[in-house]
């Protein structure tokens, strides 16, 4: 493996080692916040004042709203064991902090295989972000008001025919509502690479046409398996959208390619026409007898060429070296280099 080779990986892995640590750090903050920051600092600054303030920390405040929106009336939670409410506690703090850091770690990404990407394929990547973004808050809503909220009802009236004391735990209640909402978030993002691998022509949309069937019955299955308690009716309200969103990222995507297809097919002269109209050796004009002979334009001069290589002889480039500067720093860097040498900021 040559030197050049071994600096590209060296770099690209520092360039993914430094997009990983910033997706871990923020992340960290968001689990730290989730479990210290107050809900109501001015309570806590009246609890330090003296006048009777609580103190609060921010996941309890959403963990208060999902048990008064969730939770069917009779139900009662309870806890299992001594850590049990700890356990809570960071569990949803590490749910929270995975949903609200998930543009953070899809935009890292996007920028780390940025440099790798051709000039229309770097349009995408913008229009991806926010699509991807909008469509996991609307599956984190829809999981939240939906899903969660149909998975606890629907199971209400098997108790009420068996008798039984609806007790639920603590621990299992908002690990089930969580991990729903967050699947949901994750199942309406889908669409969107199924959009962007037509765009960038990785699959094609009569593949999806044909598969049809299939496509839908895994589809199924995964909604099964992201809502494994609320029974066929839930995973029937999670797989209609999924399967609406999914038709139309195809039918949008087939559409962008096709019409891709077609642009660039008008753009490139057609090779026959080309050789028709610039034919390169006329025939010999044609003449009647008794009338001169049509002047014929004499050939061009044909353009030098550079002799061809010599084996064993090295050849000497006459182009001037053309030099390229960090636009960060702007600090000189090595020809065919991406990453800056002193900085390690990739230039597109």
């Amino acid at each position: 493996m040559s030197n050049q080779t071994l600096m590209s990986l060296r770099e690209h892995f520092s360039e993914l080692k430094r997009r990983a640590k910033i997706a871990f750090i923020s992340f960290a903050i968001l689990f730290m916040a989730m479990l210290a920051v107050p809900a109501n600092p001015s309570a806590v600054a009246s609890a330090i004042s003296g006048g009777g303030g609580t103190y609060v920390p921010l996941i309890a405040f959403f963990m208060a709203r999902v048990k008064l929106e969730l939770l069917p009336p009779g139900w009662v939670l309870i806890g299992l064991n001594v850590n049990a409410a700890l356990e809570v506690y960071l569990i949803a703090s590490l749910l929270f902090a995975l949903i609200f850091n998930a543009p953070i770690f899809a935009y890292e990404t996007i920028m780390f295989i940025n440099p790798g990407l051709k000039e229309s394929e770097k349009k995408l990547i913008f229009p991806f972000i926010t699509a991807a973004s909008a469509l996991f808050a609307g599956g984190v809503i829809f999981g939240y008001f939906f899903l969660a909220h149909f998975l606890l009802i629907a199971l209400s009236p098997f108790f009420i025919a068996t008798g039984l004391t609806p007790t639920i735990s603590g621990l299992d209640f908002y690990t089930v509502v969580f991990i729903t909402v967050m699947m949901s978030g994750v199942a309406f993002t889908i669409p969107v690479y199924v959009y962007t691998a037509l765009r960038l022509g990785v699959v094609q949309a009569s593949t999806f046409r044909k598969n049809r069937l299939l496509i839908w019955v895994i589809t199924y299955i995964l909604c099964a398996i992201v809502t494994p308690d609320g029974g066929p009716l839930l995973d029937i309200l999670l797989f209609v959208p999924i399967i609406a969103l999914l038709e139309l990222s195809v039918w949008l995507g087939g559409r962008a390619a096709a019409g891709k297809k077609k642009r660039k097919m008008q753009e490139e002269p057609s090779a026959n026409t080309y050789a028709a109209s610039h034919p390169s050796e006329p025939s010999p004009p044609s003449t009647s007898p008794g009338l001169p002979a049509p002047a014929v334009s004499p050939a061009p001069t044909p353009i030098p060429t550079r002799a061809p290589p010599v084996p064993g002889v090295p050849q000497v480039s006459t182009e001037p070296a053309v030099k390229h500067y960090c636009i960060y720093c702007l600090t000189e860097m090595p020809a065919g280099s991406v990453f800056c040498p002193n900085c390690g900021k990739a230039n597109m």
